[in-house]
């Protein structure tokens, strides 16, 4: 058996400040649904283009959008029949 033993580093800190640059460059997806609409319309943009992509509501468990759709989706419901559910849009 072979055993490596490193000394423990100090990992404590007392003060200090942390400092973080970036820009937000997309803005997120519009969600859009038509009253009688059985789909969700996302309207995207990806590297400076738009991306419209339309996902039927029973799909929207769990998708993962292909090609230039930056996002997934998850849905998870909030009473016994399925009739109110909160939509979790996770963007690339």
């Amino acid at each position: 058996m072979f055993v490596l033993a490193f000394p423990l580093l100090n990992a404590h800190a007392s003060g200090g400040v942390i400092h973080f640059q970036g820009a937000i460059v997309e803005d997120g997806c519009r969600l859009s649904q038509s009253p009688q609409a059985q789909s969700v319309k996302f309207s995207c943009t990806q590297n400076g283009k738009p991306v419209v992509q339309t996902i039927a509501l029973n799909k929207l468990n769990n998708y993962t959008a292909g090609g230039d759709a930056p996002f997934s989706t998850k849905m998870r419901y909030i009473d016994a029949q399925h009739q109110l559910a909160v939509l979790e849009v996770t963007y690339r």
